[in-house]
């Protein structure tokens, strides 16, 4: 899928984004025998079908300005989450999802009926929080409480690819500069 991660010098705010071509995906899918021709599919595929509202086949955009405010958009649904810490072991995440006084009513049942794949119960977002867990309860038995995971590199520098942890390296660059280490 073309897109890429856009990171500013600082490396705390990035944006990642990603433009869908339903016929360029299908074919990649068929070539490398990724998808089947079975009837295994989604009961009900209203859950990502979606409309190209700004004409730029942008499927999914996420902006993050730091430390912890997050804009995306990932189909036609539009939300807002903030990232709260609140101790060293509990942290809060609200999501603040949005529509337009001049939607219609299909939109406004797409925007809705798309919450699903994101928000603390999302498809997506449930796989996504539980990686975290994982990887924080694992650092926890390291030597004295600490530990190091590297994921491809040292820079947080804009990639021409989504699958990158510079954007994560980017908020610890920033981090360390605010903290004067």
């Amino acid at each position: 899928m073309p897109g890429g991660i856009h990171i500013d010098d600082s490396g705390g705010n990035h944006f990642s984004q990603a433009k869908l071509d339903y016929a360029a995906e299908d074919a990649d899918y068929k070539r490398e025998g990724l998808r089947s021709d079975t009837d295994l599919r989604l009961e009900d595929p209203s859950v990502i079908e979606s409309v190209d509202e700004y004409g730029d086949s942008v499927s999914v955009q996420i902006l993050t300005v730091f430390p912890s405010m997050i804009l995306q958009q990932i189909r036609n649904t539009i939300a807002v989450r903030v990232v709260r810490p609140r101790g060293i072991e509990k942290t809060e995440l609200d999501w603040i999802h949005l529509g337009f006084e001049d939607d219609d009513d299909a939109m406004t049942e797409r925007r809705l009926r798309q919450g699903n794949l994101v928000g603390a119960a999302g498809y997506i977002s449930m796989e996504d929080g539980c990686v975290g867990g994982f990887v924080q309860r694992a650092l926890r038995f390291n030597d004295d409480d600490s530990g190091v995971v590297m994921m491809g590199g040292y820079d947080a520098a804009s990639q021409p690819f989504r699958s990158s942890e510079a954007a994560i390296r980017g908020f610890w660059k920033k981090y360390r500069a605010l903290i004067g280490n």
